[in-house]
Parts: structure tokens; C-alpha cells; sequence
């Protein structure tokens, strides 16, 4: 409980105990992070400040939470909502709204987010 505690005070993060999280998760600059309860996160990932992952909100329907991949990278003041799936070495464009699922090696950016893959 400490813990968290000194995130929330010291760093203005906010990680749920019933999140997943991988090994290397990455905070280059913890600020203002939010992840919820059901949230999965794998290994190696990186995710800038004022991120944020959550569940849909949607009245009348089961909460649904986000997955991370392996190797992604999440910048800065991204919001990633609901049951989506981010596929492994994508990346996550800043202040981005990710509601779809994302392929592997996928670039996604904007609001709503687009996705560009890494062939094109």
C-alpha cells in the first residue's frame, strides 16, 4: 500500500493492484499516468506522462479493459479506452484516442485514431 501511495503523492500516478503488468515496463516521465483495474501490459513496454488506459464507460455493458503488447511504445497524453488490443512493436502517437484494436507493427495516431502499418 506504501507503494502506491508514493506514486499517487510523488508522481501523480494512479496504477490499479488489479492491473497486469510484464517486466521492463518502462516511465521515462511518470506524470499524471492512469491505468485501471483490468488493464494487461507486457514486457518491455514504455509509456510517456499523461497516459491514460480505461474501460469504455458505456452504461449497461461488462467494463472492458485494454492489451498491451510486447515492445510498444505509448507517448505522451495518449488515451487507449476499452476492450482494444495493441499488437506487439506498435506505437502509440501522442495525445491520441486508441478505442480500435491496433495491428503489430502498426503506427497509431490521431483523434479518432488512424492507423498507418510499417509498409506504407
Amino acid at each position: 500500500m506504501r507503494y502506491k501511495y508514493r506514486l499517487i503523492t510523488k508522481r501523480g500516478c494512479d496504477i490499479s493492484y488489479d492491473c497486469s503488468i510484464g517486466k521492463g515496463l518502462r516511465l521515462p516521465h511518470p506524470l499524471g499516468i492512469v491505468i485501471g483495474q483490468g488493464v494487461v501490459i507486457e514486457d518491455d513496454v514504455m509509456i510517456f506522462q499523461q497516459v491514460t488506459f480505461g474501460s469504455h464507460g458505456k452504461k449497461g455493458k461488462d467494463l472492458e479493459y485494454p492489451t498491451v503488447k510486447r515492445g510498444v511504445k505509448i507517448f505522451a497524453g495518449a488515451k487507449i479506452i476499452g476492450g482494444v488490443v495493441i499488437g506487439e512493436g506498435s506505437v502509440i502517437g501522442a495525445n491520441s484516442l486508441i478505442n480500435i484494436d491496433v495491428p503489430s507493427g502498426s503506427t497509431a495516431y490521431g483523434t479518432p485514431c488512424k492507423i498507418k502499418q510499417k509498409d506504407q
